[in-house]
């Protein structure tokens, strides 16, 4: 499951995966998948790190929109 999000602020691609069955990775650029940053809760890339199960494309999306929002809020 993938989520892209061209982001204007920070003025690059970043591209949000789930590739098993629960963490969700964030790429900034160069490191897909498995070797990208794990995402965590309140827009950190430590801590508490956020799964996700299912497969509702649309929820997944939201989960990753509502995750950079926090992330962005941070700058």
């Amino acid at each position: 499951m993938k989520y892209k999000i061209k982001s204007r602020k920070m003025d690059c691609t970043v591209t949000f995966s789930r590739p098993g069955t629960g963490y969700v990775y964030i790429d900034f650029g160069g490191r897909p998948g498995t070797l990208g940053l794990q995402i965590c809760y309140g827009g950190h890339l430590l801590g508490n790190t956020i799964t996700y199960r299912g497969d509702d494309e649309a929820g997944f999306e939201k989960l990753c929109r509502n995750w950079w929002k926090q992330y962005i809020g941070r700058f």
